[in-house]
């Protein structure tokens, strides 16, 4: 194993830890998972509990930093904002310079013609004991955007349909499949995430919840330093489902998940055995039931909020029979979060660990063997869980792909899609047959994914792009719809032209039309 000393030094301290283990053992996992907990002894983690604190010396100096930044740099919003949400987080629940912090930055809206905001941090400067001497000052800014502040209309947001179902078939399990026709560039599917994880340097940026970008609403977790939200909303229910346990702990699992974007998926994972956690403090036995009857949670279209944990539970786990040794990575990362972020944690009911440690290791186990496929890092900044995305099923050839939309997903036809028809992605960035030979991509999707691919593409050996002829036709019509200056005129021309010749698929003209498509919408 690794020296203490050694393991302080690593970038990724966990995996570290737990890869020397299983080389330890040359390769062979633990019999069981209780054995492995037990084979865990805590000496082998470095890395002193810590508890956290805000600290009104930290929020004022941060908060006259951003004033020094506001006056040298004023069009330097973001970081101006950055710097005053990062003192709002740092200062105590009801203290001074929480009120203060909120009160500079209503300033900041106020300049910047920002009414709405501005008063919003208005009434959370006057919430959190803001200073009489200064209260007039305050008043008065909020009479003058009471009485700048146009009348804004409502918005008609038209409710989102979904036009896919779940099915299931022998060969490729559970997918979405259409239930209407879809031309090529409509979106098919347009999902925010239910369950993300920031990075850590957007702390001051993002919503911890919701994963929102958002430098101007922020307010902070009352008792830790490491979570902003967007909303009231927002910053109870992260605390109902999984904060309250997370907020012991966040400087030790700062340490326990440091290192590469690729670790924050096991982080993610975490927040949804805290909502086991949570069943089981509430109401046990309702929990126990469920737990027993999980094939009643599999359908993405009916999960509700509160089931999410139970949907990711119910899938099936995947084969670790090739792989001994990420089986054996997967034990130690186990027993090493059970040990530090349940059994140290004094959130965690001691009746609760005492009575179902078993159950608990099981859970955490289930959900980190699960991990790669739950965990979305798609999206910059953020992890993310997308039920519905999980669902589409892969094709080397496919006829949808993916777009990123902020924090959201969508999914847009590349090609026809019929009611009937499965919604298929390429699970890889220009993975696809028009660039990577079949025995590469079958390679890679088993050591990624564990199923060998019987797609359209595989199965008829579609030729690679550069070893195409050209189509003069198809050539001499594309080219001209290049030359089209109206940039949407242009766009509608290429899908017509994709939706047209679709027969004519696999065809290099057709692969390049989608590319001028897709930089045009996206």
């Amino acid at each position: 194993m690794i020296r203490p000393e050694v393991v302080q030094q690593l970038s990724c301290p966990s995996f570290g830890l737990a890869t020397s283990w299983i080389i330890s053992r040359k390769a062979i996992p633990a019999d069981s998972l209780g054995e492995a907990f037990s084979l865990l002894k805590r000496e082998v983690w470095p890395f002193p509990k810590t508890l956290p604190r805000k600290d009104s010396t930290v929020a004022k100096a941060k908060r006259e930093k951003a004033n020094e930044t506001y006056r040298k740099t004023p069009l330097e919003l973001g970081k101006i904002l950055g710097l005053y949400n990062e003192a709002i987080c740092w200062a105590p629940e009801g203290s001074e310079e929480l009120a203060m912090g909120y009160g500079n930055r209503s300033a900041i809206f106020f300049n910047g013609k920002q009414y709405r905001r501005c008063l919003a941090n208005i009434e959370l400067a006057k919430g959190s004991n803001y200073p009489e001497d200064k209260l007039v000052k305050l008043l008065e800014r909020e009479k003058k955007c009471l009485n700048l502040l146009e009348h804004e209309p409502k918005l008609n947001v038209k409710e989102d349909k979904l036009f896919l179902e779940v099915t299931e078939t022998s060969h490729s399990g559970r997918g979405l499949t259409a239930k209407m026709d879809f031309l090529v560039g409509e979106i098919v599917l347009h999902e925010k995430p239910s369950l993300v994880v920031i990075e850590p340097e957007v702390t001051f940026t993002r919503c911890n919840h919701c994963g929102q970008r958002n430098e101007y609403d922020l307010i902070p977790c009352k008792t830790c330093t490491a979570a902003m939200y967007c909303s009231e909303q927002c910053r109870e229910e992260a605390f109902t489902k999984y904060h309250r346990f997370e907020c012991e702990i966040v400087e030790d699992l700062k340490n326990l998940f440091k290192g590469p974007k690729t670790t924050r998926m096991f982080q993610l994972t975490l927040r949804l055995f805290w909502m086991v956690v949570t069943d089981l403090i509430e109401d046990r036995d309702q929990f126990l039931k469920r737990y027993a009857n999980l094939s009643a949670y599999r359908n993405p279209l009916q999960i509700e909020k509160s089931t999410l944990h139970l949907h990711v539970l119910a899938d099936n786990l995947p084969d670790m029979s090739a792989d001994q040794t990420g089986k054996g990575v997967t034990q130690f990362l186990t027993a090493l979060t059970y040990k530090l972020a349940v059994e140290e944690n004094d959130s965690v009911p001691k009746e609760l660990i005492n009575e179902h440690q078993d159950l608990l290791l099981e859970v955490l186990y289930r959900l980190a063997l699960q991990a790669r496929l739950v965990c979305d890092q798609s999206p910059a900044d953020i992890s993310c869980l997308f039920p519905l995305f999980r669902m589409v099923n892969h094709s080397c050839a496919p006829n949808a792909e993916r777009v990123l939309n902020g924090e959201r997903s969508m999914l847009v036809a590349k090609r026809p899609i019929r009611a009937g028809e499965q919604v298929l992605v390429c699970y890889f960035p220009n993975g696809t047959t028009d660039s990577v030979p079949k025995d590469k991509r079958r390679a890679q999707l088993q050591r990624e994914f564990k199923f060998d691919c019987h797609c359209l593409g595989c199965s008829l050996d579609y030729p690679l792009l550069n070893a195409m002829d050209d189509h003069a036709e198809l050539r001499t019509e594309l080219e001209h719809i290049k030359l089209e200056a109206d940039s949407g005129k242009r766009l509608r021309l290429l899908a017509n032209f994709l939706q047209c010749h679709d027969d004519q698929h696999p065809r290099k003209e057709l692969s390049e039309a989608w590319r001028l498509f897709r930089d045009i919408k996206v």
